[in-house]
């Protein structure tokens, strides 16, 4: 019996959507977004960039009790179904840093290890939100990003584990840094804000996707889009 597992990516546009001063949530938009998409399958993990609060995000989405939360430096977040999967192992990996001129730190790719209770399978899930200015790999360049992104994957991969990585990279397809990705690992779903920098990644082959979306933005600045993987 394969397993399904639906995977969510979400920029969230913190400062703007949730900071007091400008939005203050919008309603709870966002996770209106995200408990209207998970409505017929429930996401097995979601990704998000630009959060501060991701129990809030589940919150307006009244998911709370259903998902544990990793929060990260950099502003990212993981959340998992703790009814299908256990945690392993986690950390965070730094792989880039954005050019002075768009200068907000250092970037990291945040990874989380998971085995699923029922079938003992083990995936890696790894979150990323890429450096400024868009399109240039900041310092460390295009390639140099996206080698220390698949460092990071197999430095804390172990042999046999599914991987899906997604995430804001700040590159699109067309930039050395997504070919690169792309050489190692199929890209399943891209949205297209910003010129498309919103990716899903796995290292399960074509024939093994069953769905893929993209959501809209909820009152992001970011589309969301989620993909449904059959491993």
């Amino acid at each position: 019996h394969l397993l399904e597992v639906k995977v969510l990516t979400y920029n969230l546009f913190w400062w703007n959507l949730f900071g007091w001063h400008h939005r203050n949530g919008n309603g709870g938009s966002a996770g209106k977004l995200i408990a209207s998409a998970g409505e017929d399958k429930p996401y097995d993990f979601m990704g998000f960039q630009e959060c501060q609060d991701a129990e809030l995000v589940l919150r307006d989405a009244s998911l709370a009790g259903q998902y544990g939360s990793i929060a990260a430096p950099h502003d990212l977040a993981i959340a998992y179904r703790k009814a299908a999967w256990e945690l392993i192992d986690h950390g965070m990996h730094e792989v880039a840093e954005d050019n002075p001129q768009q200068w907000w730190g250092t970037r990291g790719a945040q990874w989380a290890r998971f085995r699923h209770k029922s079938t003992g399978y083990a995936l890696m899930f790894v979150n990323h939100h890429g450096a400024l200015p868009v399109g240039s790999g900041g310092k460390c360049g295009l390639l140099g990003t996206a080698y220390n992104i698949l460092h990071a994957i197999t430095s804390h991969r172990q042999s046999g584990e599914g991987v899906v990585l997604v995430g804001d990279f700040n590159s699109n397809e067309g930039t050395e840094e997504i070919k690169e990705l792309d050489r190692r690992l199929r890209r399943i779903n891209t949205g297209t804000s910003f010129g498309g920098v919103d990716h899903i990644f796995t290292n399960c082959g074509g024939v093994h996707v069953v769905e893929t979306r993209n959501l809209g933005n909820g009152g992001s600045d970011h589309d969301a889009l989620d993909a449904v993987v059959r491993l």
